[in-house]
């Protein structure tokens, strides 16, 4: 499987990193003991997954390895060997073209590409009901757009590209057996996407403190807090 997780700086390394542990602490089928191999590539310029692996203080659950190039859709068969799964950690702030040449852009494509052209490949893009990060996915959309209408995609390439709700707050009712409250902001971002060009995963990602929490020593959230709502 080849998880790619692009946009707006909205959480997309988080995600990135605790999707690569939740991988790598599954088995490669049901018959099976080993765990799946996994490795993520940190493609960011900026280096957070980089970072994060190293304040580890334990043995890690996925390899992590720095590749900021323009070559990863041409590179893609000297990176998957040896692993089951690879996660690349796109560049962040992909937006309208600057006038000067703008690295990030072609990088976040090449990973697009090598998602896309591959019949196992999905491309994440998580937002958060911001209306900022809602504007910014309209940029993310051509970047798409365009890896869709190259002759390397593979056949279905276009129901592999998923928005996911992120950091959605929360309001606390209080009072046992009283569920959490959706802000207004929350369900009005979630009609916007609704009406996007991408399908939304079911899935959505609170605002929670391990999230903040789990990078400080190193972790991810499956391993910082396993029981945790973050981690569920």
């Amino acid at each position: 499987m080849i998880l790619v997780f692009v946009g707006k700086s909205s959480g997309k390394t988080t995600n990135a990193m605790n999707c690569a542990a939740a991988l790598a602490q599954r088995p490669v089928s049901r018959r099976s003991k080993r765990k799946r191999v996994v490795r993520l590539l940190d493609a960011d310029p900026q280096g957070s997954a980089t970072e994060q692996a190293a304040q580890r203080g334990e043995p890690p659950l996925f390899e992590v390895r720095p590749y900021v190039q323009v070559t990863i859709h041409n590179d893609l068969p000297r990176l998957l060997d040896g692993v089951d799964d690879l996660v690349i950690d796109a560049p962040a702030g992909v937006g309208k073209p600057l006038p000067v040449p703008d690295g990030r852009i072609q990088i976040t494509r090449s990973a697009i590409l090598a998602a896309l052209g591959e019949d196992n490949g999905v491309v994440v893009v998580p937002v958060t009901p911001s209306p900022y990060d809602l504007w910014a996915g309209d940029d993310v959309m051509a970047v798409i757009e365009d890896a869709w209408n190259s002759h390397g995609a593979a056949p279905g390439a276009r129901l592999r590209a998923v928005l996911l709700m992120n950091r959605a707050g929360l309001t606390r009712r209080g009072g046992e057996g009283r569920p959490d409250r959706v802000p207004r902001i929350v369900r009005a971002a979630r009609r916007r996407l609704d009406a996007a060009p991408l399908p939304v995963l079911s899935t959505v990602i609170h605002d929670r403190q391990d999230y903040v929490l789990a990078p400080v020593y190193g972790l991810t959230v499956p391993e910082y807090a396993p029981h945790g709502a973050a981690a569920l």
